[in-house]
């Protein structure tokens, strides 16, 4: 490799590191070329279309199951049931999610599916098919499955010190409660699957999906084969933002089940609607809290207790619970702390993976918290959270050092700066002084995210 001279004597004559560089597949996405799951039904003749039937209610038993007068509409191929599994009945991770249930456990809980030749022949199938459910007793809240002691998972706990000595030696005491919902991920591309049998009867599946590996996994269990015998392709990985990580096993499942049985491709394609009310959203969390200040209005102890809601089964719950736990003393530093952590069972959606994956959940609480009691102790948010940030040799509660701290002050008081803070504070408050209906506001928060 030869080398410039001069002030550019340290560069190559090719350089690549620092250059713009386009995504592989930029071109085919900004000129429609790049094929999805749904895109590749032109591609694939004699296909067949799955169609859920979604249960009405949020909690139920089936008692009566028809399906013979699906078979009535023309089109309709197969109606997929338990009976039909010659695996493991069984969607989850954990073994918690039956594929095909008997007890509805959410509003648009899928009951069963229907192929048909076309996707109007496996709606009017679905609809077709006699069910009758008991509607049983449902917890929707955060609140109502706490009362209920409706809990499942593990519980942890993040601690260090002495939460409660570091409280009753506080000069100021402060105590509430937060709550906040999910969201939804609405990726582009719903959940879609694609399923065949080939000639030597290995099964391939295309899926929407951001864990092949674990896709397959699932896909083999119920169809009660070994992972070798099933391919899982994802065509477009990205704009899932954790949604597909988890969820889409089920519908591989049931495609390659369907194609298994028929001898014919499957595919299953949720529309928006479909999507939305079977898939998990980001975990909405309950927070109460007690904290304690010094007389130098420094954070002296906290004591807390989150509750996620992770719907009717566990998925990602464990994890994301623990992530918010230590996430929960973002960039400050909490010299006593006990932080508990349990995940409530709701009859919703499963709840899972989404962008940030509990930390924002976590960091949320905090800063909720000081933004509550700066006022109550006289002081500015934006200096409470400066005066406690970690300095250089603190490390978190669960025992990690938080390296280069010092650099926290800097950034702060230079983004301070940047923006004109103080001087648009000012402008703020002079307007909301001025206007009765209508009020502005700005705030600045900190994020240490522990990857």
């Amino acid at each position: 490799m030869s080398f410039a001279h001069g002030p550019l004597a340290d560069r190559p004559n090719n350089p690549k590191v620092g250059l713009p560089l386009p995504h592989e597949a930029a071109s085919l996405h900004v000129t429609g070329k790049a094929l999805y799951t749904d895109d590749l039904i032109h591609r694939t003749p004699n296909l067949l279309y799955a169609w859920p039937l979604q249960a009405p209610h949020a909690h139920a038993r089936v008692t009566t199951f028809d399906i013979t007068p699906a078979y009535d509409v023309p089109g309709v191929v197969r109606v997929l049931t338990a009976q039909d599994v010659p695996g493991v009945n069984d969607a989850g991770i954990k073994h918690d999610e039956p594929l095909f249930p008997t007890e509805i456990m959410f509003y648009g809980h899928a009951v069963c599916y229907v192929l048909g030749a076309t996707e109007d022949a496996a709606r009017l199938g679905a609809e077709a098919i006699v069910v009758e459910y008991e509607p049983l007793p449902s917890l929707m809240t955060i609140p109502e499955a706490i009362a209920a002691e409706s809990f499942q998972g593990a519980q942890r706990t993040v601690s260090r010190g002495d939460a409660d000595a570091g409280l009753a030696a506080s000069t100021h005491r402060f105590t509430g409660e937060f709550s906040f919902g999910g969201q939804e991920h609405f990726y582009l591309e719903t959940n879609a699957a694609l399923a065949l049998v080939d000639e030597a009867g290995q099964i391939f599946v295309q899926s929407s999906t951001q864990h092949p590996s674990e896709t397959q996994e699932i896909v083999a269990h119920v169809l009660g084969r070994p992972s070798h015998e099933i391919t899982v392709q994802c065509l477009r990985l990205g704009g899932g933002f954790g949604g597909k990580e988890m969820q889409p096993h089920g519908f591989a499942a049931v495609a390659a089940l369907g194609a298994t049985i028929t001898g014919r491709p499957v595919l299953l394609r949720l529309n928006r609607t479909q999507d939305i009310t079977m898939t998990g959203k980001r975990h909405p969390f309950h927070a109460s809290w007690e904290i304690g200040f010094d007389a130098d209005l420094r954070i002296r102890a906290l004591k807390a207790t989150l509750t996620s809601d992770g719907g009717w089964s566990l998925d990602l719950s464990e994890p994301v619970l623990a992530r918010a736990l230590c996430h929960i003393d973002n960039a400050y530093w909490i010299p006593d702390i006990e932080a508990h952590g349990r995940i409530a069972k709701t009859n919703k959606t499963s709840q899972t993976a989404f962008r940030g994956f509990g930390g924002p959940q976590g960091m949320i609480v905090i800063e909720d918290i000081l933004g509550r009691c700066a006022p109550q102790l006289g002081i500015a948010p934006e200096e409470l959270r400066r005066r406690n940030f970690y300095s250089p040799g603190q490390p978190t509660p669960y025992g990690q050092p938080v390296r280069h701290a010092e650099r926290l002050a800097a950034i702060w008081q230079t983004l301070s700066d940047k923006a004109s803070v103080a001087q648009r504070q000012e402008q703020i408050a002079a307007f909301n002084a001025s206007h009765h209906d209508s009020k502005r506001a700005l705030a600045m928060t900190p994020v240490k995210f522990g990857i």
